[in-house]
């Protein structure tokens, strides 16, 4: 895997966080099913895809792919979303089990009951961005932001003004398919 793919794959990542953080803002409880569908893709979309960043080390995606020293990076990544190597194995558990029985196989028992939060997710993204974005500009990469936590401000700011038209646009909808 190429740090442009990678650069690629955690700035989706980011987008998709906070385009459902800026959704659920506007409206925490739509009802209309096509914003629960929105709100519910957005949330597998981003959990399906950290777990290709951050979840089994066989995934061609995984950080390890790309990072030459690993327990360096894990020290500092664990260091910069403030959590323990158990709270890390924690999360890390509930969004593989999350995707495993919610998003990329059915469960007729699942374990995962409630939803995961995105915050670790999204602080993991920015710091192996970070990591990535040094690597890209070693080799000459210019296309990408320096800072994707500023990017990403931006994005979900313009993503607020177009989620309220756009909610408020279907507010007076009345769900038909039940």
């Amino acid at each position: 895997m190429d740090l442009v793919t990678q650069i690629k794959i955690i700035t989706q990542i980011v987008r998709c966080i906070h385009l459902k953080k800026v959704l659920t803002a506007i409206d925490p409880s739509p009802k209309l099913n096509f914003w629960r569908l929105m709100y519910g893709g957005l949330l597998d979309i981003s959990v399906l895809e950290w777990t290709k960043v951050f979840g089994s080390n066989a995934e061609p995606s995984h950080w390890k792919g790309i990072v030459s020293d690993h327990k360096k990076f894990k020290t500092e990544l664990l260091q910069y979303v403030s959590c323990t190597e158990s709270e890390w194995a924690s999360y890390w558990n509930l969004m593989k089990d999350y995707r495993d029985e919610h998003v990329a196989h059915h469960s007729s028992s699942p374990t995962v009951t409630n939803y995961p939060t995105l915050n670790l997710a999204l602080r993991s993204c920015y710091f192996y961005y970070n990591y990535l974005i040094k690597e890209a500009r070693a080799a000459g990469e210019t296309r990408f932001p320096n800072d994707l936590e500023e990017y990403s401000k931006k994005f979900a700011d313009q993503s607020t003004n177009i989620a309220k038209a756009a909610i408020f646009a279907t507010s007076e909808f009345q769900e038909l398919v039940f």
